[in-house]
């Protein structure tokens, strides 16, 4: 369906739906207003009938009793003058137009009557029940031969009463029409007699109405014996309905005519819209298929005039902007080089046209770049990248094959002699961007690492040799290496470290870590000082994994610092829960390099050592010496925190650095661990010895505890005690165990006895949460 057509058409749906919704509610509010009408009219009815047969019982009672009180007439009734009361009664009668006057006795026999065929001396027909309630203005009805009379009873008196006046109007179809006329309504008098009705006068017209058409009001009026009278009001709903009808079709009418002069409006406006829109998108087609010199022929005034000069001006904007976006679809906008995609799109057709001859390809990473734009500004490092750009796009052998990655990498490929060429084409490639940069007259000194492969014949694709390069940049960065070359054992590598970044996550999330505990011994007594705590994994599929298996893929990743809180989470929990049970015992952690960057490293351990309720003195930390030589301020920081708390913490690995010794005097450290490679070394090699009692005393002279682990022999154990040293660990004693057989060797040996207290630090509970540390 055309657009037009949907507009006129959605437009006259909505409006007969609201003109259907219109009629809908006025006809049913209509029919509602008639038939409340119907009911008030019947209501009024039923008060207008029950007034006017109070009007006719005032107006007998006033006749009658002025009959009564006649004098005359009382005389006539004294000495039984029958022609003078009919007189009388004749023309009271006549006077107010009342249908029947009767003379009774008191005990009911007519004396004289008028309008009534009845002799006298008979007894009037009123029932007893009518007969012992007369009194003086009483009123009621009497049905006679088919007639209803409303009559109205008063007494004579002289001065007793000595007889009654009846007086009466007849309620006949004169009398229905009056009311009739008075009230709008059909009105019938009807007489049950014997079960079975009479109407005895009526208005309603033959072959009226259908029952089910009229609304009636049934008024019980009184009973005369057997007899039953009721007065039905009525009213035909279809006559009430009519006016209102009237007006429905009326408005029918109006919105018929409303309707189709709506769909004529509808269709000449969605036509005069849609023609200028059918021009301005086959103009939009044409621009889809890449043509933008369309003409438009669209010349209003209106909204449609505005869209159709903003199409044309986008025409040209589009047609600029798209030679500027496939430009930069393939074009780095800082360098000038090639980016990722078109860097691509040249390799594969430098593979397919390979002719047999090696593809080499690099990625280069230009080191501590970041520093570059956070001290010298943005500016300077995009002066340096531009530099850095035109030395690689100059190196020969390249042939312009260059490419910008991202902020501070760079590729390039080329096609050599002969795979042996790599080593050198990639040195000529660090050698290119060895110089200095100078920018502004400064020069910023900066170098590259490199990862280099070479394409298999006919077996790589662009993607795997870009993604093969960038692995062999990761293993230089790694390596602390200028340049890497790419190996096939690279790949399953990395295959194996994503993956187990996901497992060792879930080894924390679901408790598959172990903790494992090798007992320090005193060597001068042999008693048991402490325990140093270590991690195993036990894998589900693997099975019990040493720390080399995952310790460093978790350093390297930043993982380690959840191990190290899980860590000192259980081993804290296990330390409070000996020592509550009176078995108090050092337990030594390490902690990474990683650990001492975490600036809350102090708050961990103190919400820790509070929540667990674990002595401080209870547990020491252990760190490596690359732990504090890297940052050494931030260290010697971050050392002084923990120690403030009481916590002990020891150099692990001591000696097997290069510059510890000019911090350690500064370091709040307590022991020095000297390494295994020292101690293994005093059996073997003769040099170990001065080197092992040098370190011993140096220790000794900084007042620390000198430990020295790695022990396997009797004989190592014998010199260090001569040599001095305080502290044994190694297999000599024991391996390390799990909890259970650690507290089963621990059962019999006497240790050293410790005495502290809990102490509770005013600090957040920051065991499991995350800190990005301060760089």
């Amino acid at each position: 369906m055309a657009l037009g057509t949907r507009i006129a058409v959605t437009f006259l749906l909505l409006l007969a739906a609201v003109l259907a919704a219109a009629l809908g509610a006025v006809s049913a509010t209509n029919r509602g207003n008639a038939e409340r009408e119907v009911q008030r009219q019947l209501d009024v009815g039923a008060s207008v009938f029950s007034r006017l047969l109070e009007s006719n019982r005032r107006q007998l009672t006033q006749a009658a009793q002025a009959v009564a009180s006649d004098y005359g007439f009382r005389e006539a009734v004294a000495s039984r003058d029958t022609d003078t009361l009919v007189s009388v009664l004749e023309t009271s009668g006549q006077r107010i137009g009342a249908a029947m006057v009767v003379l009774t006795s008191l005990d009911g026999d007519v004396i004289a009557a008028s309008g009534l065929h009845v002799s006298a001396g008979s007894p009037f027909p009123l029932s007893p029940v009518q007969r012992g309630s007369m009194a003086d203005s009483a009123t009621s009805l009497m049905v006679d031969n088919g007639r209803i009379f409303q009559l109205v009873t008063v007494s004579v008196r002289s001065p007793l009463p000595v007889a009654w006046i009846a007086m009466g109007f007849e309620l006949d179809d004169k009398a229905a029409r009056e009311l009739a006329d008075i009230t709008g309504l059909a009105v019938t008098l009807s007489v049950n007699s014997g079960g079975h009705w009479t109407d005895v006068a009526s208005t309603v017209p033959a072959g009226g109405a259908r029952p089910s058409d009229v609304v009636t009001r049934r008024i019980e009026m009184s009973k005369w014996g057997n007899a039953e009278v009721v007065a039905v009001l009525s009213r035909s709903l279809a006559d009430a309905r009519a006016p209102f009808e009237r007006l429905t079709k009326v408005l029918f009418l109006i919105a018929a005519v409303s309707l189709v002069a709506s769909a004529l409006a509808a269709f000449w406006l969605a036509r005069n819209i849609t023609r200028p829109l059918q021009d301005l998108t086959q103009a939009v087609d044409q621009m889809r298929t890449g043509t933008y010199d369309a003409t438009l022929n669209v010349q209003r005034r209106d909204e449609l005039g505005v869209l159709a000069e903003g199409l044309q001006l986008m025409q040209t904007a589009v047609q600029s902007r798209d030679q500027s976006i496939r430009r930069l679809a393939y074009e780095d906008s800082l360098t000038g080089l090639m980016n990722r995609t078109a860097f691509g799109a040249a390799l594969s057709r430098a593979l397919a046209d390979t002719g047999g001859a090696p593809i080499a390809v690099a990625v280069i990473n230009l080191d501590r770049f970041r520093r570059i734009n956070e001290h010298l500004g943005y500016s300077v490092g995009d002066a340096v990248l531009i530099k850095m750009a035109a030395r690689l796009a100059a190196v020969p052998s390249v042939e312009s094959a260059v490419a910008r990655f991202a902020a501070d990498q760079f590729a390039a490929f080329t096609q050599l002699r002969n795979a042996a060429s790599l080593q050198a084409w990639g040195t000529s490639l660090v050698m290119a961007l060895a110089d200095p940069v100078f920018v502004e007259a400064q020069p910023i000194d900066i170098t590259a690492t490199l990862g280099l492969t070479l394409a298999a014949e006919g077996s790589n694709s662009a993607d795997e040799l870009m993604r093969c390069a960038d692995l062999a940049l990761e293993h230089a960065r790694r390596e602390k290496r200028a340049l890497a070359i790419y190996e096939e054992a690279l790949k399953p590598a990395a295959r194996d470290q994503l993956s187990l970044l996901g497992e060792l996550r879930h080894a924390v999330e679901h408790d598959e870590l172990r903790l494992f505990f090798q007992p320090k011994i005193e060597l001068k007594t042999g008693r048991v000082t402490g325990a140093e705590v270590l991690l195993r994994w036990q894998h589900p599929t693997r099975g019990l994994l040493c720390p080399a298996d995952f310790i460093p893929f978790a350093e390297q990743t930043g993982f380690i610092r959840r191990l190290t809180r899980w860590t000192l989470d259980h081993a804290i929990a296990q330390g409070a829960l000996w020592q509550r049970a009176g078995k108090a015992l050092v337990l030594a952690v390490n902690i990474s390099v990683d650990d001492i960057g975490d600036v809350r490293l102090d708050s961990r351990v103190a919400s820790l050592l509070t929540r667990h309720q674990l002595p401080p003195a209870l547990l020491t930390l252990e760190l490596t010496e690359s732990g504090f030589i890297e940052d050494p301020t931030r260290a010697l920081r971050v050392l002084d925190a923990i120690a403030a708390l009481g916590v002990s913490l020891s150099i692990d690995d001591f000696g097997t650095g290069y510059s510890s010794l000019s911090h350690l005097v500064r370091l709040p450290v307590h022991e020095v661990k000297i390494d295994r490679s020292f101690v293994q070394g005093l059996e073997s090699d003769p040099e170990f010895a001065p080197v092992v009692r040098a370190a011993i005393d140096m220790g000794h002279g900084l007042g620390l505890q000198v430990v020295a682990e790695g022990i396997e022999t009797d004989e190592a154990a014998v010199r260090l005690r001569d040599f001095g040293c305080d502290i044994a660990q190694g297999y000599l004693y024991a391996r390390p165990m799990p909890l259970a057989a650690f507290e089963t060797w621990l059962e019999g040996r006497v240790r050293v006895p410790v005495i502290a207290v809990p102490v509770d630090f005013k600090t957040e509970d920051l065991a499991d949460t995350v800190s990005l540390g301060v760089y």
